[in-house]
Parts: structure tokens; C-alpha cells; sequence
């Protein structure tokens, strides 16, 4: 009986900690020179391992590359002095819930498309200042001129 009140806590702490992770959106996987991971109003270095979240932006300095995983097993890869947000996403394939949204704001990043664009190509959309991508599972290179 006293196991009871122990197994009810460890479920609630495991539920707890589940749901806190639920807007993880992938991982920071290489960093070439220095760059940003920008969450709310902080600021930090960007480190290989460091987890990415729904809404982050990362930003990349001159002569700089950040390579980005996204939980479907998508690769981002960032060019020197770019900003990127992960405006939504989402891979929970047995609820069949999928989402991929990204915003290009300046510089450059390629692209190859991981399970969602399989699963559901329609969920992907990648946007710059002067126009939105269509993906249907396949790669691609995008640069945004500032102007």
C-alpha cells in the first residue's frame, strides 16, 4: 500500500516532464565558427547538443555554419549571417499530427526533408520575406538578399 502513493507521484513527475518536452523541434547538431540561439528575450551561444524548441530563431556571425535536426530527422543547414525561426512544429505520427513551419529571415540554409514530408508534405511550409516554399520531399538551397 505505501508503493501506491510513490507509483502516483512517479507518474505525475513522467507525465510532468513529457509535456514540457512536447515543443522540442530538433537539436543543434554542428556549429562552424559562433552563432545564436535566440528563445523569448535570452540570447545564447549556440553548442552541438543544444536542443531547439517551437519558436526558436538561430542565427549564424560571418564565416559561420549551424547544422540543425529536426525531430523527423529533417536537415537544416544554416550559411554565414542568417536568422532562422521554427515557427511551429510538430511529429507525432500516431496521432497523426504533423507540422513544419520555418522563416527564413536573411541569409541562406539548405534543406533536405525528413518523415513529414513523406508522411504529409502539405504540413511543410517554409517562408522568406517575398515568398512561401512548397515541399514535397526533396532538398533545396535558399538565400535571402537583404535589401
Amino acid at each position: 500500500m505505501r508503493l501506491l502513493p510513490l507509483l502516483i507521484l512517479s507518474l505525475v513527475v513522467l507525465t510532468s516532464s513529457a509535456q514540457a518536452e512536447t515543443n522540442v523541434a530538433g537539436f543543434i547538431k554542428t556549429v562552424e565558427g559562433s552563432g545564436q540561439i535566440v528563445r523569448g528575450e535570452a540570447s545564447m551561444p549556440a553548442r552541438v547538443g543544444d536542443v531547439l524548441h517551437v519558436s526558436d530563431a538561430v542565427m549564424t556571425e560571418d564565416n559561420s555554419a549551424i547544422g540543425i535536426m529536426l525531430e523527423d530527422d529533417t536537415i537544416l543547414s544554416l550559411g554565414p549571417n542568417s536568422r532562422l525561426e521554427l515557427a511551429d512544429f510538430a511529429f507525432a505520427p500516431q496521432e497523426e499530427n504533423f507540422a513544419v513551419a520555418i522563416r527564413l529571415l536573411k541569409g541562406s540554409f539548405t534543406y533536405m526533408s525528413g518523415v513529414i514530408a513523406r508522411l504529409a508534405p502539405d504540413k511543410i511550409r517554409i517562408e522568406t520575406p517575398d515568398a512561401v516554399i512548397a515541399v514535397h520531399g526533396t532538398s533545396f538551397l535558399v538565400k535571402v538578399e537583404e535589401k
